[in-house]
């Protein structure tokens, strides 16, 4: 398996690796776009007969997240069994689909059919980065992995922006759904693209494998050990002696075992217990990135709102200066992102980058408790980009390719659930106290909670000499050094 990975290898350094980025890149606008697109349809309730349509919007989006507190880890599994592209094709019809069934519940006012597509897109929507970014993982992982990741999630939340400021101009509600079905099609097609020029790579690497194992046989037949081993079982010389034949199914099914291993049906729907393939600084980046995410998406989910109550009501244009205050937040979180992913690459220290993101959106949520909500949603989508970057190009690092579906799967699940449950835990302690400020100090406690678990992968990461950085080879490295001192002794 040595050789099989140098070919393996051989993607990082491939010229379409840039074109793979830009194909991909149509699902994640796509995806986006449709996220945010009920939220800015103004007069929903009207096509529906909704008495109201905040509270229809609220339900939908608690919906959403719910359910795909569970979704996207069948979709990990679907890409650990069948491979990345088959999953990245999957996602993308299911948005492609779920599009498709809310603009014939738009254009037919039937609440249960927009319900349901809205359901099948959510899950292809929340699913699609996980799938994308274990794909990529093979072009970039040894260069500018967590670069890239930052570029795709600027492009996720150009998606969202480009919503949240065109999407409400449409009057038509059915127009702006068709629109958003156009921008999925166009990803599922892209989708195709992708696979084909992934295939193309494949067939290059296993022809330089061909190659490289020709010259090795050849070396062989003239040496005196072959003479005495016999042929080797992969290959048949023909009869004229200077042709080898390589049976390519074999370097086909080796190229794809490198991705996806073969797994009974308990490894490949669980296989958590596994130490060694999911380390205990894993689970540490898992409480991390769950607090610190949901810290932060919650507050972001009604800073609209939010901002436009406690400080914009007077103001005649006070509903879209709010909306355009929250777009320029996801905007300077988008922009960072791949400047922060970029700079991860070239320095490393993701363990105590993801301390500084903690302690940033403590400071976030301080602001906005201290009457200073902009300068706080800037430090809130600063936090957040950091805490994207050093945990998701972490995980890659620290699990094996063919779990990268159900090691991505769980910190997405568990950031919806977070997202789900928490502004009904706000809810209920601000009844319960008649406090109008508990919402921000729930918050603020879910960052001191990241930043504890923050410590806590720091203090791990060194005791394997920057594992996250480094990737499962220091753990075997050290574990090795341990056993022989032990040995010796």
């Amino acid at each position: 398996m040595k050789n099989i990975n140098q070919f393996y290898l051989d993607k990082q350094n491939h010229k379409s690796k840039w074109h793979l980025v830009l194909t991909t890149s149509f699902g994640l606008i796509a995806s986006a776009y449709c996220l945010v697109l009920p939220h800015q349809m103004k007069n929903l309730g009207e096509i529906f007969n909704l008495d109201d349509q905040k509270e229809f919007l609220t339900l939908l989006t608690t919906l959403h997240y719910l359910l795909n507190s569970f979704l996207p880890y069948f979709s990990g599994v679907l890409r650990d069994s069948y491979g990345d592209t088959f999953a990245i094709l999957f996602q993308n019809l299911l948005c492609v689909i779920g599009q498709f069934i809310t603009t014939i519940g738009a254009h037919s006012g039937n609440k249960i059919t927009f319900i349901i597509g809205r359901i099948i897109i959510g899950w292809g929507i929340e699913s699609l980065l996980i799938v994308l970014t274990s794909f990529i993982c093979s072009y970039y992982k040894f260069t500018y992995l967590t670069f890239v990741l930052g570029i795709y999630q600027l492009i996720y939340m150009s998606g969202m922006v480009v919503c949240t400021l065109f999407a409400p101009n449409i009057d038509s509600i059915y127009g702006s759904n068709v629109i958003a079905l156009l921008f999925t099609i166009l990803g599922l097609i892209m989708a195709f693209v992708t696979k084909d020029i992934d295939i193309n790579v494949q067939s290059i690497i296993i022809q330089k494998g061909a190659n490289y194992f020709q010259i090795e046989e050849g070396i062989k037949k003239s040496s005196q050990l072959y003479q005495k081993q016999g042929p080797s079982e992969i290959f048949s010389l023909q009869d004229d002696g200077e042709e080898i034949k390589i049976e390519q199914d074999y370097i086909e099914a080796q190229q794809i075992e490198s991705e996806v291993l073969d797994q009974n049906f308990y490894e490949n729907c669980c296989g958590y217990g596994n130490r060694h393939e999911f380390p205990i600084i894993y689970w540490l980046l898992l409480f991390f990135y769950t607090f610190a995410s949901t810290s932060v998406l919650v507050l972001v989910g009604y800073a609209q709102e939010f901002l436009l109550n406690k400080w914009l009501i007077n103001l005649q244009n006070g509903e879209d200066l709010a909306r355009k205050l929250v777009t320029l937040m996801w905007l300077f979180s988008g922009f960072i992102t791949p400047l922060l992913g970029f700079v991860i690459d070239m320095y490393g220290q993701r363990s105590t980058l993801t301390i500084f993101s903690g302690l940033m959106a403590i400071w976030a949520h301080i602001l906005v408790l201290l009457q200073s909500p902009f300068e706080g949603l800037l430090l809130l989508g600063f936090s957040f980009a950091l805490s994207y970057t050093t945990v998701w190009s972490s995980v890659l690092y620290l699990t094996h390719p063919h779990k990268y579906g159900r090691s991505l799967a769980l910190f997405v699940c568990l950031q919806n659930f977070g997202i789900s449950v928490t502004p009904h835990i706000c809810t209920f302690f601000e009844i319960l106290t008649d406090s109008k400020i508990v919402t921000e100090s729930f918050l603020l406690l879910l960052a001191l909670m990241a930043t504890v678990a923050s410590l806590l992968v720091y203090k791990e990461d060194k005791k394997y000499v920057n594992l996250i950085d480094r990737g499962l080879q220091v753990e075997s490295e050290i574990t090795s050094k341990i056993k022989s001192s032990k040995i010796q002794s």
